[in-house]
């Protein structure tokens, strides 16, 4: 977590490429569009939305355990990023208008922190176990797309992004391995025809 010591208005990488999305932004229109729609995407309301939703589906499913597990891994999370906020206390960037009204402190950036956590955990609990370590990538990319996207409009210094992205993925794996203690995925065995590969089994 160094990036809380050395990231802001007084690193002037954090600035330079600040600054470099804000030249961006000025010569285009879609990276302002993009980042918009991102914002909306990689916000708490979608981010937390979708742990609700999985949360109550894994519960109609009678996996009661798995879908706290999901709930706890969601929030608890979620509100840890808001203690970090408040601890380190580091203002937003202010280099220019940007096209996102903030009202949260800068650090560490919660669309990063919350989407790598939530995207890999939707892959780790529904895909296939044969096919889980490209779907786990693709979460890990999109939420490095969506974390890109907040120094782009310039809402948060880089060093806040690199820290949620930091955090987001600390958080599942410390968690993930107690989800699976406390609910593990019962591996599901095709026995007509043979034995096959287990496969996940939500």
């Amino acid at each position: 977590m160094s990036c809380a010591f050395v990231g802001g208005l007084g690193n002037p990488l954090d600035v330079a490429l600040i600054r470099d999305g804000i030249a961006a932004r000025s010569a285009s229109p879609l990276p302002t569009e993009a980042g918009l729609f991102l914002n909306y995407a990689g916000g708490a309301p979608v981010m937390v939305g979708l742990g609700v939703i999985v949360s109550i589906i894994l519960w109609l499913r009678g996996q009661v355990r798995r879908a706290i597990a999901v709930v706890a891994i969601v929030f608890v999370g979620r509100m840890l990023v808001e203690g970090i906020k408040i601890a380190v206390h580091r203002a937003r960037p202010a280099l220019d208008p940007h096209p996102v009204i903030t009202h949260s402190l800068s650090f560490p950036s919660a669309h990063a922190a919350n989407s790598m956590i939530v995207f890999p955990l939707l892959a780790l609990l529904f895909a296939p176990a044969a096919r889980r370590t490209p779907w786990v990538v693709a979460g890990i990319a999109a939420s490095l797309i969506i974390g890109a996207s907040r120094s782009l409009i310039g809402v948060h210094w880089p060093s806040d992004v690199v820290a949620g992205w930091s955090f987001g993925a600390a958080w599942l794996l410390a968690t993930w391995p107690l989800a699976q203690w406390l609910a593990p995925i019962k591996p599901q065995h095709d026995v007509v025809g043979g034995h096959h590969p287990a496969v996940g089994e939500i």
